[in-house]
């Protein structure tokens, strides 16, 4: 890994058609299978963009109560060639795209 390389994970309360949902949202352009479990996407514009590649592992629910479980996901992003502040940008919009309504 170089300078502008790194990784992020997540853990996540989503079912994997929840993810693609969203995923779609931050990224409509990419085609998108209900069957993939690693997704490349441009981190920015241009030719001199760097990339980020999700992947995620379904999880066992959580047990939150006797009879509420969510379930649950990690998620991990890998960065190649993005700088500090691609990443940045890129993961405020992942953040935004994954983010759901609530009160």
């Amino acid at each position: 890994m170089t300078g502008t390389d790194t990784a992020v994970t997540k853990l996540m309360s989503a079912t994997p058609r929840e993810f693609y949902r969203s995923l779609k949202a931050l990224a409509p352009e990419l085609p998108i299978s209900d069957e993939q479990r690693e997704f490349k996407l441009p981190t920015g514009a241009g030719s001199a963009a760097g990339s980020a590649v999700i992947s995620y592992t379904v999880l066992p629910p959580r047990q939150v109560t006797g009879v509420l479980s969510l379930p649950q996901m990690k998620v991990m992003i890998e960065f190649d060639g993005a700088e500090n502040e691609e990443r940045q940008q890129f993961m405020r919009a992942f953040d935004l795209a994954f983010r759901r309504g609530g009160g």
